[in-house]
Parts: structure tokens; sequence; C-alpha cells
């Protein structure tokens, strides 16, 4: 969003770019394997220094193409492959220099790793195509199909690794000038810069994806609900804490509602949105706490702000033998057997 290298004209681009160091690497493979072939039926060495056995590839992967795929897990799992193929490449040349035959075992681990390689190439093209054919045009973020993508493979890599994951809705709600005076600016021009403002909040491994008009959800993963409380609640303070300055200079306070669910093992996709839409619909409903976590019947509610403890919207009244809201070190109020998180 905020980077250009990640708009959709110019990650076109850098596929086009790839496709330009994919031929050049096949072009260098052809003339690794007649000189390897050769080599071996002559007995002539073949050079072992760097400018014979690294492929041009490796310069298209080692410039800005970081800009554009270092998000894609992908892309790391590429390089690791580049320098796989580029070592046994090496090992190769070395044998044969060694014993003056053609070595088949080394050969073939050579091979392997190029196969890999290849794999790992068309699996970074699919990815990006992927991305590229569902990213929301006006704002830049993910549309809703790559969202449900993500949250269902991040759903079973916590299956699979017993790891935690979260996901939250943000609502753009409304927005005014500075005194609560109507402005008139696009609500697109306003999306945009929302976007933006939250893209720059997240880690680098967070997503973000626009899935109906004002609504958009953040998925983060390796994140359990209590830590992306912290990670929302820092985005929620920056959203409508302070103004917004759009590209023709006029400066707006947005007003936003926030939803956090995890995302279970054992749930689909649909439960999930849904936990996470329940929070975000307690959030419209309350005038004074913008954010609500969902964790289940045995949730917690903490409530930031003035006299918080005023702040608590009981769903039903507390057991008699359970003690009243009560403030910890941080200055949090926490109440047992209540549902969500308030910030506001």
């Amino acid at each position: 969003m905020s980077d250009d290298y990640k708009t959709p004209e110019n990650l076109r681009q850098e596929l086009k770019r790839l496709e330009t160091a994919v031929g050049d690497h096949i072009s260098w493979l052809k003339d690794w394997h007649l000189r390897i072939l050769g080599a071996g039926m002559t007995g002539e060495t073949v050079e072992i220094n760097n400018a014979a056995i690294d492929t041009p590839f490796r310069n298209w992967y080692y410039s800005h193409a970081r800009d554009a795929f270092g998000d894609s897990p992908a892309y790391p799992a590429l390089g690791f492959s580049l320098e796989t193929m580029r070592s046994h490449a090496r090992q190769l040349a070395e044998k044969l220099a060694e014993t003056g035959k053609f070595p088949p075992e080394e050969y073939n681990e050579f091979m392997d790793a190029a196969a890999n390689f290849n794999e790992m190439i068309f699996k970074l093209q699919r990815e990006t195509l992927f991305q590229v054919a569902h990213i929301d045009d006006l704002t830049g973020a993910g549309d809703e199909m790559a969202m449900r993508d993500y949250i269902e493979a991040e759903r079973e890599r916590v299956m699979r690794m017993d790891q935690e994951a979260t996901v939250a809705v943000c609502e753009l709600s409304e927005y005014t000038g500075q005194d609560g005076e109507t402005v008139d600016v696009s609500r697109a021009d306003v999306l945009v810069e929302f976007a933006i403002t939250l893209a720059a909040q997240l880690r680098p491994y967070d997503q973000l994806y626009r899935i109906n008009n004002d609504l958009f959800l953040i998925c983060l993963p390796y994140t359990d609900v209590t830590v992306a409380e912290l990670v929302i609640k820092r985005l929620h303070g920056k959203v409508s804490g302070s103004p917004l300055n759009l590209k023709n200079g006029t400066q707006v306070k947005l007003s936003t509602h926030i939803g956090i669910a995890p995302i279970g093992a054992e749930e689909s996709v649909e439960t999930i949105l849904e936990h996470a839409n329940e929070a975000l619909e307690l959030a419209r409903a309350n005038e004074l706490v913008d954010v609500y976590s969902w964790e289940g019947q045995n949730s917690i509610q903490w409530v930031i702000g003035e006299s918080p403890a005023r702040h608590l919207p009981l769903p039903a009244p507390l057991k008699p033998d359970r003690p009243g809201p009560s403030a910890d070190q941080s200055g949090i109020f926490q109440s047992s057997d209540q549902f969500g998180i308030g910030c506001r």
C-alpha cells in the first residue's frame, strides 16, 4: 500500500523481470551442463570461481526483488534453494577437478537442487500472480478471497504446529474535521489513507485485507489474543488518536471500531469471522468502547480511559462471591466472565 513496490502494476513489472532472470538462468544451466559433460569426457577441469558457478539469477534475487517479494514465504525459500544449488555446483566442479572423471553422485545432487530451485521459482510466481489477481484496486490491500485463503492456511498451521494466530476486523465508521465539523472530501481518499495508516502500524508478517466497503481484516500470525490486543491498541491509538492527513492537505479525524478473535484450529473460516464480527458488533453498540476481543464464554474485558469502571458494559450481574473490577499495576481494569477488550 504505502510501499510502491507492492502495487499491482509494479508487481506485474517485477514478474516480467523474474521471467527474464529465469530465461538467463536456463541459458546458464545449459552452458554449465555442456562444460561439466565436456570436462567429464575430456578430463579437463572446470573453473570453480564464483563467476563460473554463479547463475545470473542471483543478480536479480539480491537486487530490489526483495522489496517486491520479501513478504512472501516463497522468497526466502527460493533464496535457500538458490544457494543450495550453487553449493552443489561448486561440489560437482571440485569433485570433477579432483578425480578427472564425471562424478554421478555429485551430478545427481546438483540436478535435484536445480529441480527444487525451479519448483521454488514457480511457487513464487503462483503466489504473486494470485496476489496481483486478488488485490483491492482502491487501497492495495488483499481482497476477500485472498483473506479467506490466508486464514485457512493459518488455521492449518495452528492445528499442525500447535501455535496461535488472531484476526481483527477493523471498520472505518465515520470521519470529521478536527473539531467535529463536516468535511467535503472523498470517502475513497479517506479509505486509501486509512489503509495506509493501518498497514504502517503492522508488523512485517501481518497481513491486511479489505473485505467489504469500509471493513478491513488484519491477520496476525504467531500471535495469541493477549499480544494481538497490544498490537491493536497501538494501531487504534494511531488511527483514532491523531488526525489523518489526506493528499489534498485536509486533516480528518476518524472513528473506528475493531473486533478481535483467535484463529481456532478446529473452527472453520466462517466461524472465525463470525467471532470477530460479534466482537465488532459489541464495539459498534458501545459508545465508550471501540475495541473488543472474542475469547469465548470465559473471556476478559479490558477498558482503558477515564473512570473505566463506569464504562464496563455488563451483560449479566457479577456473582456475589466474585470481586468487582480492580486495577492491576498497568492501570488496566479487568472483570471476569465478560466479553472482549474495550479501549477508547
